[in-house]
Order: C-alpha cells, then structure tokens, then sequence
C-alpha cells in the first residue's frame, strides 16, 4: 500500500481532528465563561435578596431553569441526528472530529 493511496484518508482524519479539537477547547471555555456569569447573577440576586432590596421567586426560576435543563439533555441524547452527520461527513472525518473533540474538552 503507498503512501498516495492512504494520503487522503489521513488528510480527512486529521483535519477532522483539529476542527474538532478547537471547536472541544473553544466549547470549553466559553461554558467556563458562562458558568462563571451565571454565578455571579445568582450570587448578586442572593445579596440583594438578603439585603430586601429586591423579592425573587425561587420557584419560578427553579421551574424555569428545570424546563430548559430538559431541553438541553433531550437535544443531546437524540442519537438520529448524529448519525445521519456521520453518514453525511464520512466515518474517517466524523471519527477525527469526535477524537478531537474529545482531547479537546479534556484539554480546555
């Protein structure tokens, strides 16, 4: 087997990789991000709630918070959409792209 038959596939593979490596890292990140903003408007309405500067219904945002919870899981479980991408993109760029993706949310 030479080199100019398996150089395609490799090229696929690796280039799916490092997309898939960047969009992991970037993915990362910018949740940290949100976390942290998230965090600190929850830790500020808290202050101002024990300060009685300001009423906040725990329970609707509990509900609120719960139905998008929801949501966001019910999208990332449904398996028919990944497959049909895999389909679509080939298994050698789908495999470099989920490899990536996966050193890359380790290394973020």
């Amino acid at each position: 087997m030479s080199l100019e038959a398996v150089a395609p596939t490799l090229f696929t593979i690796g280039s799916g990789g490092l997309i898939g490596f960047l969009a992991g890292f970037a993915l990362k990140r910018i949740f940290k991000i949100l976390a942290v903003i998230v965090g600190i408007f929850f830790a500020t309405l808290m202050y101002f709630q024990s300060q009685n500067l300001i009423s906040v219904n725990w329970d609707k945002i509990q509900s609120m918070s719960q139905g998008m919870v929801s949501t966001l899981a019910h999208s990332l479980t449904d398996t028919g959409q990944i497959s049909t991408i895999a389909g679509n993109l080939g298994i050698p760029l789908t495999g470099g792209l989920a490899a990536g993706f996966a050193i890359g949310v380790m290394k973020g």
